[in-house]
């Protein structure tokens, strides 16, 4: 008996001497730090993917309100005279214009969206019109007054409603 205590202790010592981690031991903390890592960068990618559709919309409001304030208070940039104010909207980008549209116009500002968002729009003609003085939307049709703004990458969406008077009264 007294053989087996002084066996176990020994042996218990000398398991205790011994530093150092099993293979299984590693083997499962890089299981488990290859699984937060994965999750975490899933995660991440898709909050950039929803900070990069705010940004846009913000960017594209800011846009649709500035163009209007232009058409109300009659600014003319330079030119002779008082004119309309717009945007021309396409599937990745979209143009700022005075008067009526024209690609080759070179006063025109286009504006190129994120490549994972695509722009739809209802308006007529993909375009929004301000008229002079009023900053009323030329030609509003009811029904066809959204633009769309969808992240391509995760489905995301938002959708920018405008009324006749050229308010932005909503944004979902």
């Amino acid at each position: 008996m007294n053989r087996l205590i002084k066996y176990f202790s020994t042996l218990n010592s000398q398991l205790s001497s011994q530093k150092g981690f099993t293979l299984i031991e590693l083997i499962i903390v890089m299981g488990i730090f290859a699984t937060l890592t994965g999750l975490s960068t899933i995660s991440l990618m898709n909050v950039q993917h929803k900070s990069s559709l705010t940004a846009t919309v913000n960017t594209l409001t800011a846009d649709l309100r500035s163009q209007q304030l232009k058409a109300m208070v009659g600014d003319t940039e330079g030119r002779a005279a008082v004119d309309t104010y717009g945007i021309n909207l396409a599937t990745n980008t979209y143009t700022l214009f005075h008067g009526t549209f024209s690609s080759m116009e070179s006063t025109n500002f286009a504006v190129n969206v994120p490549s994972t968002i695509q722009v739809t729009t209802t308006l007529p003609n993909s375009q929004i019109i301000f008229l002079k003085g009023s900053g009323e939307v030329s030609g509003f049709v009811n029904g066809s007054n959204t633009i769309t703004l969808r992240d391509t990458v995760n489905g995301s969406q938002s959708t920018i409603t405008v009324n006749r008077l050229g308010v932005i009264t909503g944004v979902n």
